[in-house]
């Protein structure tokens, strides 16, 4: 994976865990809700240009005074979307601290439920999936007693 062009399309490092995922698994969807946006080698542009696009999608959300509070990267503590669900769901990373393995994960709930999570979107994703997540906004029936994950273009 070429972390440096993305990173630099980007403006900003992005978190070890991430990478790590990234490395290890192609993109996925867990129990056909949720997708981690993870680059293909060699589509990295096309990787960073999704991100560009969720960037202008929050940006609109900061116009219309509907992200309570949050603003878009490269703005100071801006957000970075790192996932989505088919349900409308987004999840961010908060870029608030020089240390991108810092960086919470916020989560923008379609029902307009807006929290945040201490922790990477590894931590994130073992908590949902574990159940012990405060799911706030979130449906009850993902994901499912045996989740079950999808290689998107398979």
């Amino acid at each position: 994976m070429d972390w440096h062009s993305i990173e630099e399309q980007l403006q900003v490092a992005l978190p070890a865990d991430y990478k790590e995922l990234a490395e290890t698994y192609p993109p996925f969807v867990v129990d056909a809700f949720l997708s981690v946006h993870i680059p293909r080698v060699g589509q990295e542009s096309a990787f960073s240009d999704g991100v560009a696009s969720g960037l202008e999608t929050l940006a609109d959300l900061v116009e219309e005074d509907e992200a309570h509070g949050y603003v878009a990267h490269p703005e100071p503590g801006g957000l970075i979307p790192c996932a989505s669900s088919f349900s409308g769901d987004v999840f961010y990373w908060r870029n608030c601290d020089a240390d991108p393995n810092q960086w919470p994960v916020v989560v923008s709930g379609r029902n307009d439920d807006w929290w945040e999570f201490s922790g990477g979107i590894v931590k994130f994703l073992a908590a949902w999936l574990g159940g012990t997540l405060d799911r706030r906004g979130l449906p009850d029936n993902v994901p499912s007693a045996n989740p079950r994950a999808q290689i998107i273009g398979s």
